[in-house]
């Protein structure tokens, strides 16, 4: 945060030292190298020089370079560079013809005339090198601000596809949930108290801990939620088995990733009168996260070898935020089961 509250400083500072180091150089490079005393009309003509350079530089990198090379109009911009070149010949032309600065430089350092009175070698090198640099500059800064805009867009769909993804877990699921709790109350007081805590706590963290990063730990602890919540309702042909293990080392991670493969299973790997199976496993290696789902597989489950609306985008969120650092496979396993495996590399 600092860092970018004193960047505009920073980069001011660079351009003040830049155009110092400039005019350190134009003004006493000559004196302090030959030893010479100049006369005072070639002071004034070397600050009349870094003077212009200055307008030059900005004007081309903050209005010319905007308005012709990035809308991809090159035309107008080697126009402008040819016409300020010609200026500044122009400019050198009077002042020197003026003043006769050439003739007096030459006889101090002992040089002969100066060969073209109508050309100035020096200032077009000036010239040259802060057209370049300027337009370089104003590239560059397009290119930075174009890099951030496009993070911001790939944070925001990011952040977009997060909320759809608290969408998708289906309403009715809460609803179920209340009516199985309200059961409950008339066989089981206490196991409907827990159930009820166990629900409150999921929303709260749907709410208020699912930003932009969670931990590891409460990811998999809002997992646990999630089936125990989907015990309440299964049928008794339904076999659950879930290794979650609770010494679990804590890492940031993206809320909502791991829970529409577990929430698949349940609304893919479920029959309302066949046998179903649903296995869940978190294991950890350092920062090597695998977390392994797999169900039963039904002919006429919506589910294919692509996996549901929550495999889709789980895939593309991993895409964007842990690009390089992940793998998904997904598809009916040898056991003839559905089985999905994804493999995380966390940071701290």
């Amino acid at each position: 945060m600092a860092s970018n509250i004193y960047r505009p400083y920073l980069f001011t500072g660079l351009h003040i030292l830049g155009w110092f180091l400039l005019g350190f150089i134009m003004l006493f490079y000559i004196p302090l190298t030959w030893n010479v005393v100049l006369p005072s009309v070639f002071w004034l003509w070397q600050m009349i020089v870094l003077t212009l350079l200055i307008l030059i530089f900005y004007s081309n990198a903050k209005i010319i370079v905007p308005k012709t090379i990035i809308k991809d109009n090159t035309s107008p911009f080697l126009l402008w560079a040819f016409l300020t070149i010609f200026a500044m010949q122009f400019i050198a032309y009077l002042y020197t013809s003026q003043t006769d600065l050439h003739a007096k430089i030459s006889a101090i350092i002992g040089f002969k005339k100066y060969k073209n009175p109508y050309f100035d070698n020096y200032v077009l090198m000036l010239t040259l090198l802060v057209l370049g640099i300027s337009t370089s500059w104003a590239m560059l800064q397009y290119w930075q601000k174009a890099a951030q805009h496009k993070q911001k867009l790939e944070q925001d769909k990011t952040m977009a596809e997060l909320a759809m993804l608290k969408a998708q877990i289906n309403p009715h699921f809460f609803f179920n949930s209340l009516n199985s709790i309200y059961s409950l109350t008339y066989s089981n007081i206490e196991d409907s108290r827990n159930a009820l805590h166990t629900l409150s706590r999921m929303m709260r963290y749907l709410l208020y801990s699912t930003e932009e990063r969670t931990t590891l730990l409460k990811e998999a602890e809002f997992m646990r939620d999630f089936i125990a919540l989907m015990k309440l309702r299964a049928n008794s042909k339904l076999t659950i088995t879930t290794n979650i293990p609770e010494n679990i080392h804590d890492y940031p991670i993206v809320p909502m990733l791991l829970l529409p493969l577990v929430e698949n299973a349940f609304k893919h790997g479920i029959h309302a009168t066949d046998k179903s199976e649903i296995h869940i496993t978190l294991t950890q290696n350092g920062n090597n996260l695998e977390f392994e789902v797999e169900n039963t597989y039904f002919e006429k489950s919506s589910t294919t070898n692509e996996g549901g609306i929550g495999l889709t985008n789980t895939k593309r969120r991993l895409q964007l935020i842990y690009p390089n650092k992940h793998s998904l496979k997904a598809g009916i396993a040898p056991n003839g089961m559905y089985n999905v495996k994804l493999q995380i590399t966390l940071e701290q």
